[in-house]
């Protein structure tokens, strides 16, 4: 009886553990789908990350609340048209964790270049909040933070830590 009830468990945790495997590979697609509508100019591939009904704050602080993808993928078409223009996103998920079954936290470093190669240093860190609806993941809440910790020494050198180590995982995948 122990036995059976041990391969029971071994069963349940298998497939509970591959459940979580394939949520977070569609989780961590939401970040590669960012990055990919970013470096390819286009505002409709980076905006399909997200719900049809998300908050987006910007780096700066601006709030867009309620955002319709529509909304999301018109305002980055025309920041890929000018500002950005002909550059390319580079991320790192940093972190994934489940806070239910259909609602998962992910943090991830990134960094704008207009070159072909990785920025040295991140220069932002987004938190994005996940949510599972018919089988499909998408963004309700994004939220891009400015790295100033990289600007100057004297900041860098004020740091609780090296900024090396607190953002380790962008260093990880180079």
């Amino acid at each position: 009886m122990k036995n059976l009830f041990f391969l029971f468990l071994m069963i349940a945790s298998n497939t509970l553990f591959s459940q979580n495997d394939a949520d977070e590979k569609a989780i961590r697609n939401l970040a590669e789908t960012i990055s990919k509508g970013w470096s390819v100019g286009s505002g409709e591939t980076f905006a399909s990350a997200f719900e049809d009904h998300h908050d987006f704050i910007v780096w700066n602080g601006y709030y867009f609340k309620d955002m319709m993808v529509n909304q999301n993928a018109k305002a980055h078409t025309s920041l890929f048209e000018e500002v950005y223009k002909d550059t390319k996103l580079f991320c790192t998920v940093d972190k994934v964790k489940f806070i239910s079954n259909d609602v998962a936290l992910m943090h991830v470093f990134a960094a704008v270049s207009r070159d072909e190669e990785r920025p040295e240093n991140p220069q932002v860190l987004w938190t994005g909040i996940a949510h599972k609806k018919d089988g499909i993941w998408k963004l309700v809440s994004f939220h891009n933070l400015d790295l100033e910790v990289f600007e100057d020494d004297e900041t860098k050198k004020n740091s609780p830590m090296p900024p090396q180590v607190m953002y380790a995982s962008w260093y990880e995948n180079d």
